[in-house]
């Protein structure tokens, strides 16, 4: 998409915001503040350094040498790619936000879904030196909850996961049987959170303290908590700085 298309989406985000900050209450004034900037900020950063690479090249393209060409077009590539996933994962919020957003359930095995979405992060582990697997107990049910969106959950966990684990670290899925319940948890070695911090993680606004997490918006942790207060339940995290964090959700087994 060009720059033009990513400024017109830009501003379709920034409207969303603005809903956002109208929904909370008046009291929550700095919340608010926090939400729009934290979230404005996040947005701004790679459209502006996209901007600026494509302006060299508009300016100054034919005299750099090729090489130099090649690596302004990957890293305002990038860019573009980071700023699309953030405002998709802006409107995906909304739309879960939404009072009407309805579930399609159907009956599936959770530890065939996690082994899959594994092998999908499998090259992405690789390449950031990071063991990740997944462990299942044997007799499973099945259960009954909205695949794809679930599938959304587990993306946006092990993906945190990974971003947050060091080279040579670990991210391991376990699922087990619980109370008629399927539960499963996404483990990692990482830095942990401060106690202080854990209260916030999956605040949309929250961009982070003294754990030393990546900052940013929380969107992904954001959605993920959504899903699955939709299906009823909630996700639950326990950590230890300099040892890791746990995220642990559990779905009902099928009747």
């Amino acid at each position: 998409m060009d720059p033009e298309g990513h400024e017109a989406r830009l501003a379709a985000a920034l409207d969303e915001i603005e809903r956002l900050r109208a929904e909370l209450d008046a009291g929550t004034a700095s919340a608010r503040r926090d939400l729009v900037a934290n979230v404005s900020h996040d947005l701004r950063t790679p459209l502006v350094a996209m901007r600026g690479y494509l302006e060299v090249l508009a300016l100054r393209g034919e005299r750099l040498p090729a090489e130099q060409r090649q690596a302004y077009v990957a890293i305002a590539l990038r860019q573009c790619e980071q700023l699309a996933r953030l405002v998709d994962s802006l409107f995906e919020l909304a739309q879960l936000d939404f009072a009407g957003a309805r579930l399609v359930r159907e009956h599936f095995a959770l530890a065939e879904l996690a082994s899959d979405v594994v092998q999908k992060f499998a090259l992405a582990a690789t390449d950031a030196g990071v063991d990740l697997k997944s462990e299942a107990a044997p007799g499973l049910p099945p259960v009954d909850a909205d695949l794809g969106l679930i599938e959304r959950v587990l993306d946006n966990l092990i993906d945190n996961a990974l971003q947050h684990t060091p080279v040579g670290g670990t991210v391991r899925i376990t699922i087990d049987a619980v109370d008629g319940s399927v539960r499963l948890c996404v483990a990692d070695t990482g830095a942990g959170i401060a106690p202080a911090d854990l209260p916030h993680v999956f605040d949309r606004h929250w961009r982070g303290g003294s754990s030393g997490r990546v900052k940013g918006a929380g969107l992904g942790l954001a959605i993920a908590r959504r899903i699955v207060e939709l299906h009823g339940t909630t996700i639950d995290i326990e950590s230890e700085l300099s040892r890791g964090t746990c995220f642990t959700f559990t779905l009902l087994a099928a009747q």
